[in-house]
């Protein structure tokens, strides 16, 4: 290859705004393609070979003037690509065999490879799709090693090609733990969320900012790039788990699970004096427990969990002068909190952001 480009033709000349590409304008090319700014002279056989978008593309019935492609005049234009994505899909496409090598690929070329995801995808080149796959799904073996600023453009590419959830999951939680860790700003991830429909990307990215708020950061306003949507969204939900937790957070059981009534059998002043005041102790211990081992209001469902797990723990172990029929009375407790109010800790985080989800 040359090492300069061969002399731009008078319509280029003329327009300073278009330029040629300086690795690769291949003077033995036989088409002329057009991305953004910048012609692209390659060879249509290899694009031929691994793309029938392309094939078809290039098989065209000609008018009566100048082809497409065939000058700089006449380029075929690839609307909706940038000129470095296209320019990383030619660079292994040309590559040789041994640059090709899965192993041989460094993690610095990532964004790279998932251009040529992106291109081969959008024009069905399935070798192409499959090898730069096997790339990425290598360094989606070990995401803490993945390069932070690589993250964004993985998550876009796994929500444009339809990646199975689980592994567009994987890396949320990463970059939501880098966001939280670097306390960046969410509204790059926001948008990201948000574009690829992501709901519990959303939920995830409001827990972020309420744990952020109970650190004392301001609520008067969003931060710049956080739609008032997302706002008035965390808000919302923000006082929806404060009051599901506040129903609990009592210095007593709430009478849905403690009855007027002894449940072991004893009288009323029985139960007044002795059936209540060992709920009220148990109860106490376990709502503070669960919020020493869960300080955030977006551990909701683990706070619930532990209170359940530490009351049924304790039962009869605190105070130890508890007699049989008090224990027997608070067991009913106990139940009634696991049949109805499990329900709160089973119910999906999401829907106090998104009701309708209830």
């Amino acid at each position: 290859m040359p090492s300069s480009a061969p002399p731009p033709s008078p319509d280029l000349a003329r327009s300073a705004d278009v330029r040629r590409d300086n690795d690769h304008y291949h003077p033995t090319g036989d088409s002329i393609i057009r991305v953004e700014n910048t012609l692209f002279k390659i060879h249509r056989f290899p694009f031929l070979r691994h793309s029938p978008v392309f094939a078809t593309m290039f098989d065209l019935p000609i008018g009566a003037g100048v082809p497409e492609g065939a000058s700089d005049d006449f380029p075929i234009v690839l609307a909706g690509e940038t000129a470095s994505d296209f320019r990383a899909v030619i660079k292994y496409m040309y590559a040789s065999p041994m640059q090709l090598q899965i192993g041989s690929i460094p993690v610095t070329a990532l964004l790279e490879v998932i251009a040529v995801a992106k291109f081969s995808h959008k024009y069905a080149m399935d070798q192409w799709k499959e090898w730069a796959g096997t790339i990425i799904g290598r360094y989606m073996a070990d995401l803490k090693a993945l390069p932070a600023e690589h993250i964004p453009s993985l998550y876009a590419l796994f929500s444009s090609l339809g990646v199975k959830r689980s592994a567009r999951t994987l890396l949320m939680e990463r970059w939501c733990e880098i966001v939280e860790r670097q306390n960046d700003p969410i509204g790059q991830i926001l948008i990201a969320a948000d574009a690829a429909r992501d709901t519990d990307g959303l939920v995830a990215i409001y827990c972020i900012q309420i744990r952020r708020w109970e650190k004392a950061a301001s609520i008067s306003a969003p931060e710049d790039g956080v739609d008032p949507t997302h706002f008035q969204r965390i808000l919302s939900g923000h006082a929806s788990l404060t009051l599901a937790w506040n129903r609990l957070r009592t210095h007593e059981p709430p009478s849905r699970f403690q009855d007027a009534r002894c449940n072991g059998g004893g009288s009323p002043k029985f139960h007044t004096e002795r059936c209540l005041p060992y709920s009220r102790i148990l109860w106490v211990a376990a709502t503070v427990d669960a919020e020493r081992c869960y300080p955030h209001i977006t551990q909701i469902v683990s706070r619930i969990s532990h209170l359940g797990k530490h009351i049924q723990q304790n039962v009869g172990v605190h105070p130890s002068d508890a007699d049989a029929t008090t224990v027997t009375c608070f067991n009913a407790v106990i139940k009634r909190f696991h049949q109805i109010n499990m329900q709160e800790a089973h119910k999906s985080l999401a829907s106090h952001f998104f009701p309708s989800l209830t």
